[in-house]
């Protein structure tokens, strides 16, 4: 229904925005990430004039907050990708349904993300879901008492990001580690062949890009306001960014020129950030332009910070699957683009990882697949291996259909036991062939992790991660202090992860159980060495130890102090 503006008498309103958290193939929202959309929501609110104030699901499961003290709420939730969560969890949809009819009682409630789509088909009175931008529909209601869907402008994409750059500041990640996320554009350059089966982002038509100033400004609004960590996220690919022949081409030719401008804002307005890294690029793109992409990857090894990755979505490596869901890139031309961004970003950064690495996406469920596929898969995995090249990270994921539509959606339904089955095998297979090499390759025993943020302890280990695109699982085997950045050696790997020790490590002070967790000393040498505190030095530990070799190697490379 549309008001006309000239009866309509705006209602004060005092609005809450609930933060459930997104996990989508392109956006991360989850802690300690932070996505877009409650900031443009915040910032439309306050366009519009309107007292706004900016809340977590972890708020309302700590029972934080009087839903009774508001009369408009925004929930913005739902999770397209699941992924493997330290902290927190996303809202459930369970959890929202009970959430939004506790809310309902109060006022208006407005659904964002994902989780949208289930609340539409609920048909909840006082409910609203409309499909565009939840921003733009936002505003419209708060000025013109109009619930419709339609795209924010440019101008008011601009202002509200900006605008809503305060909503961090009530986040409770900030300021570390909380990680930005900030969009470059909507959309995917291949949406006039549709794109691939699974995905809606070629849903929004032609691309629409961000110019490089205004993606700063609101890095500088976010910056202003206490934040370090950047990912330029919610693009389908970030060498597509302005690039030249979109909509005549799959493969438009990259921009290194508008690629380095963004950048160079980012660092101009935000002079003291501590993370800048970026999210999706397709290896078709580089691999149709190699000169144009070379110096892409250089631009972004100059400008981001070490531990940066580009996610390819090969999805498949089956030409039938490729065939029957319109998929962007074959595995040649995915092999290209993993040498050429080895090539570029391979050497070791600041913060103990590569400057810029490959991951590679798997889509398992997708129309066509067969046994043969997941073989398919695990070849151009081995190619990998074969010539020593570097992953930072192997997604493995499950598409859900819709029933009905044969669409993607949001926990619609299982895949038969069978599929399910093969698909385990293949994980199983991946982690024990690849992965668990690949970190062995990827961060040595005796390499040095800058800057962990220790997040969890669990039964007597602590784990952390560095703040960033898809970092490593940290494990230290005792207990320390969480909610801290320390400095990790690595002293052993598993699956996906890997173990740790403190560095420096300090084998005066350390508590036996750190002690027993450097490689070659064990049980019964760490009380040893306990008894004979405190240690001069290397040859007080050769005395203990009674090798001389073990103990010159466990100082060296494992940065122990006395």
């Amino acid at each position: 229904m549309v008001i006309n503006m000239s009866s309509y008498k705006k209602k004060a309103m005092t609005l809450l925005i609930i933060d459930a958290y997104v996990d989508e193939p392109s956006i991360l929202g989850v802690p300690p990430y932070i996505s877009p959309y409650p900031r443009y929501v915040y910032g439309a609110a306050v366009d519009a004039g309107e007292k706004v104030e900016y809340r977590t699901i972890d708020h309302i499961r700590r029972h934080e907050v009087h839903l009774a003290d508001y009369d408009l709420f925004v929930v913005i939730g739902g999770v397209y990708v699941p992924g493997k969560y330290l902290r927190t969890l996303p809202g459930s949809l369970r959890e929202l349904e009970i959430l939004v009819e506790k809310a309902m009682h109060h006022g208006d409630v407005f659904m964002m993300g994902p989780a949208r789509e289930h609340f539409r088909r609920l048909r909840l009175p006082g409910v609203h879901t409309p499909l565009l931008d939840g921003d733009a529909a936002l505003y419209d209601h708060i000025t013109a008492g109009e619930w419709k869907s339609r795209r924010r402008t440019m101008d008011e994409w601009k202002k509200w990001s900006v605008l809503g750059a305060k909503a961090v500041k009530d986040h409770p990640d900030h300021p570390q580690p909380l990680i930005c996320e900030v969009e470059t554009y909507r959309g995917c350059v291949r949406y006039f062949t549709g794109g691939c089966s699974f995905c809606s982002e070629p849903a929004h038509g032609k691309p629409v890009f961000r110019e490089p100033s205004q993606v700063a400004a609101e890095v500088e609004a976010l910056y202003e306001n206490g934040c370090v960590n950047f990912r330029l996220g919610g693009q389908t690919c970030i060498f597509s960014y302005m690039a030249d022949g979109v909509g005549k081409t799959e493969t438009p030719t990259p921009s290194p020129s508008d690629i380095e401008t963004l950048f160079r804002g980012i660092r101009r307005d935000a002079p003291g950030l501590r993370v800048l890294h970026v999210d999706n690029a397709n290896p078709a793109v580089i691999a149709a332009h190699p000169r144009e992409s070379e110096e892409i990857a250089r631009i972004l090894v100059e400008y981001c910070t070490s531990g940066n990755v580009v996610s390819f979505g090969l999805e498949s490596a089956d030409p039938v699957v490729a065939r029957e869901n319109n998929l962007n890139a074959t595995p040649q031309q995915t092999l290209e683009a993993v040498r050429l961004i080895n090539m570029v970003g391979g050497e070791r950064g600041e913060n103990g990882m590569p400057e810029l690495l490959p991951g590679i996406n798997f889509l398992s469920g997708l129309r066509g697949e067969r046994p043969e596929t997941f073989d398919l898969n695990m070849e151009f995995l081995r190619k990998i291996m074969k010539e020593g090249l570097l992953l930072r990270r192997i997604n493995i994921r499950q598409v859900v259909w819709h029933d009905k539509t044969n669409t993607p959606g949001m926990g619609q339904k299982r895949k038969k036991h069978r599929e399910h089955r093969r698909l385990i095998e293949f994980k199983e297979k991946v982690r024990r062939e690849i992965d668990h090499p690949m970190l062995k390759r990827l961060v040595p025993a005796g390499t040095v992790l800058r800057d962990v943020y220790m997040e969890k302890n669990d039964g007597g280990t602590t784990f952390g991660r560095q703040i960033g695109s898809y970092p490593l699982l940290v494990g230290i085997p005792y207990p320390v202090e969480v909610e801290r950045f320390v400095d990790v050696t690595i002293t052993d790997h598993g699956m996906r992860s890997v173990t740790g020790i403190i560095c420096p490590f300090n084998i005066n002070t350390a508590p036996i159980k750190a002690l027993q967790a450097i490689p070659g000393i064990g049980e019964k040498r760490a009380v040893k060495i306990a008894g004979k505190r405190p240690l001069g030095g290397v040859e007080d530990l050769v005395g203990v130890l009674g090798d001389e070799n073990l103990a010159r190697e466990i100082v060296g490379k494992y940065n122990v102090v006395f």
